[in-house]
């Protein structure tokens, strides 16, 4: 298993940037929209690659499949693909990415490495950036 002590933290530290991007989009702030894609973007490429790093682990152990080790490189694809796409497009794409991350890590490999608790903050975690992704496309869309 991995250490997660302070993954919690962090990771809900991780979401004020893309709260913030969030609500200046809201409140037409400049280009907060651009800056919330932006982010997003990037954190989608880390956690691909955190899964990509967990999966390499494992395969070790002959855990990890090559559809696995694919996944993690066609979700960061996915996402870099979306960012040159309209921002209302992308928005949602990039949405997708964070729940294809999602489906990945509720394979079994990942059960042996990551705790139920770390397992958990994940769901909240997509849970509240998917929120904010659709405040964003609302946003785009309706209120621009």
């Amino acid at each position: 298993m991995l250490d997660t002590t302070n993954d919690s933290k962090y990771s809900y530290a991780g979401l004020i940037p893309l709260a913030v991007g969030a609500v200046g989009a809201l409140f037409a702030v400049g280009s907060s929209a651009e800056v919330f894609q932006i982010y997003s973007l990037l954190i989608l490429s880390f956690l691909s690659g955190s899964c990509w790093g967990a999966l390499h682990a494992r395969a070790n152990k002959k855990s990890a499949q090559d559809w696995q080790l694919a996944l993690t490189i066609a979700i960061f694809l996915w996402g870099w693909m979306a960012y040159y796409l309209p921002e209302n497009i992308s928005i949602l794409m990039l949405m997708v990415g964070f729940w294809m991350v999602r489906f990945l890590e509720t394979d079994k490999v990942f059960k042996k490495v990551y705790t139920a608790s770390y397992q958990k903050m994940r769901n909240n975690l997509t849970i509240i950036v998917s929120a904010l992704h659709l405040v964003v496309f609302a946003y785009i869309n309706y209120l621009a």
